[in-house]
């Protein structure tokens, strides 16, 4: 109960307020939380054969709504998690079917096939508030339903990210091969294309298939919602907008400009070249549409998909743009991207602009940290209870604060709009809904998988966690070394679904919410510097699997040690600058420890006894005099 009020306090203390670096994310694919609301499952006019009722195939819509969020919410679900920031998937309306992509048809479920940018999908909404008013069955209705959510979230203390999609619009258009002017949906060249290095593939029509939503990409002008006109030019229902170049498999991968101007299989690229005829007025489409999002529906944040395959160009002249039109609000909203990349070098590189030491501001305020992610998975995500090294953590955060990119660090140490730099706002997490996907797959134990929850939650970053982490969400089809999209899976299964709080008791939803109190009551685990201690060595039987290292600021500091071996281990550690003769409390935060207290030995070391797969926290005893 003391938990629980504690954490529903510091929500509840202004979300606008509240520092990102104090924040813990949630990151949530929609369709697959909850379904609150049955009726919205097909929407009228939609193809009913879309929506799979035993949300068991992962191609087709599962029924997750912002209903099933809201009623979360209502519950206290995320305050007692830990979680004060939800990040949720783009909620726009979006094509529901494509024919092609990797290798078969599959449905918009996740919200990445935009095809109206200022519409929210009807497979999200509902037709009736929470506090039972009737929204209008149209664009407007759903947007209310939209900005009501975001409000039920402030209210409860929680910060709301909306996943956003500038690269590419869904399946807007085919290719007409066969110039007859019709869409052969059963033929896989009129969705896809190979990649076309010169020039474009002309032969490019707007489809028109209602029961799909596949159609001309909006707005086409102006809209007015909300009580606000919305002064959108069309741009983006203009065929010249887009690159119509067409996709190679291996472009994702490239680094050689190709990446940046193909499509993804059957999404249509749009046309983002510095200096083309529309990079003027994409840019500036794009920044009326999202300081509608953050101004008026009231989010707090961007999470910006796809960033390595949008010329950097671009990314200056939206960041700049958008931050100029929010204008003092722009200190507390946060633009971060996903750059799929394992380089600091790369990652690093978008929050720097591309005309830097011109001008040394920040581009992108923060990404999400790929190079920590893979580091900690080859620790901890093996099969068998097996363990890797964690020496690339330990480089990993070392990148942040260092590194040498032609005289600059890899990330941008100066700050953006909230006095906050890149290093400090960077997104720190260990599994997603692409390839990478769960963190617990075949022969991954769910003890592991809790501890590598706790290294994301008490090493430096805003920590995010994946939807399903809390009960350890076991994704049976996946493999550790194979990448899927296996892993996006139902939460709440309309069969014998759990009620949401009878999965509070769950041993992961126990081991998130302690390192999330943790993280609130020390403020060294939310902007403490990274020092490290130790790193296992499988020449020593005593410490083989332990990684350790202190946080500290100020003076305070505290030393986090891991075990991931399946034995309990004793290790002589450094003491992380406490003197000899310090009294340290040792707080098991997952796992067990046979002791509670440990004492610095007189050579400025400590022995902390650890269970297996336990994380332990460790901080000075104060004084009676002192703690009064």
């Amino acid at each position: 109960m003391r938990r629980c009020l504690a954490a529903l306090l510091f929500c509840l203390a202004s979300a606008h307020a509240r520092p990102w670096t104090d924040d813990v994310m949630y990151f949530v694919m929609t369709d697959r939380f909850h379904d609150g609301d049955p009726a919205n499952n097909t929407p009228a006019g939609s193809d009913p054969l879309l929506h799979d009722p035993l949300q068991k195939n992962i191609g087709m819509y599962h029924g997750g709504d912002l209903r099933g969020l809201e009623l979360a919410i209502e519950s206290g679900y995320f305050t007692e998690l830990g979680v004060t920031a939800l990040w949720i998937t783009p909620p726009v309306k979006n094509v529901w079917r494509s024919g092609y992509d990797l290798g078969g048809w599959k449905t918009g479920y996740h919200g990445y096939w935009t095809q109206d940018f200022l519409d929210i999908d009807p497979h999200l909404t509902s037709a009736v508030s929470m506090k039972g008013e009737t929204y209008p069955e149209n664009a407007e209705g759903r947007m209310r339903h939209y900005r009501d959510f975001v409000a039920l979230a402030h209210a409860k203390g929680l910060k709301v990210v909306q996943d956003v999609v500038l690269n590419h619009a869904g399946p807007v258009f085919f290719y007409d091969v066969d110039g007859d002017g019709v869409f052969d949906d059963q033929t896989k060249e009129e969705w896809v294309q190979p990649f076309k290095r010169d020039g474009f593939h002309p032969g490019a029509a707007w489809a028109d298939t209602a029961k799909w939503n596949l159609k001309k990409t909006q707005p086409d002008g102006p809209r007015e919602l909300l009580g606000k006109r919305i002064a959108t030019k069309g741009v983006l229902a203009e065929l010249p907008s887009y690159g119509r170049k067409g996709f190679s498999s291996e472009s994702l991968g490239k680094s050689d400009g190709e990446e940046v101007e193909c499509d993804f299989f059957s999404l249509r690229d749009l046309w983002t070249k510095p200096g083309s005829a529309h990079f003027e007025q994409l840019v500036d489409e794009f920044v009326e549409i999202y300081a509608f999002y953050l101004l008026d529906v009231g989010i707090d944040g961007l999470r910006i998909d796809t960033v390595k395959h949008v010329h950097h160009e671009f990314w200056d002249a939206f960041t700049e743009r958008l931050r100029k039109r929010l204008g003092g609000k722009a200190k507390d909203k946060l633009l971060f991207g996903e750059v799929y990349d394992g380089d600091p070098k790369k990652l690093g590189g978008y929050t720097w602009r591309s005309d830097w030491p011109k001008r040394k501001e920040p581009c992108l305020d923060s990404v999400l940290d790929f190079q920590f992610c893979f580091a900690a998975r080859d620790y901890l995500r093996r099969e068998g209870g097996e363990h890797g090294n964690a020496g690339n953590l330990e480089r990993a955060m070392k990148a942040l604060r260092g590194g040498d990119d032609g005289g600059r660090p890899f990330y941008n140490p100066n700050p953006g709009p909230d006095g906050k730099n890149a290093r400090e706002k960077s997104i720190t997490f260990i599994e997603n809904h692409d390839g990478l996907n769960r963190f617990r797959v075949a022969g991954v134990t769910a003890e592991r998988h809790d501890l590598a929850q706790v290294l994301v939650l008490t090493l430096p970053g805003i920590p995010c966690v994946y939807y399903g982490a809390e009960v350890a969400l076991h994704d049976t089809r996946g493999k550790v070394g194979q990448d899927t999209e296996s892993g996006r899976l139902t939460l709440f299964r309309r069969e014998a679904a759990p009620l949401l709080d009878s999965l509070k008791e769950a041993p992961s939803f126990q081991a998130i919410s302690r390192a999330a109190e943790l993280r609130r009551e020390l403020p060294v685990l939310r902007d403490g510097s990274f020092v490290p201690l130790w790193v296992d060595s499988p020449q020593s039987g005593e410490d083989d699997g332990v990684f350790a290292f202190c946080r500290e600021k100020g003076g305070e500091r505290v030393m986090v040690v891991f075990n991931a071996a399946t034995d309990g281990r004793s290790p002589e550690l450094p003491a992380g600058g406490f003197p000899a003769g310090t009294q340290l409390s040792v707080t098991p935060v997952c796992g067990s420890s046979p002791t509670s207290q440990a004492t610095v030995g007189a050579e400025g070391r400590v022995k902390v006894p650890i269970g297996a797969n336990a994380a332990l926290l460790l901080q000075r005893i104060l004084e009676t005099a002192e703690a009064k």
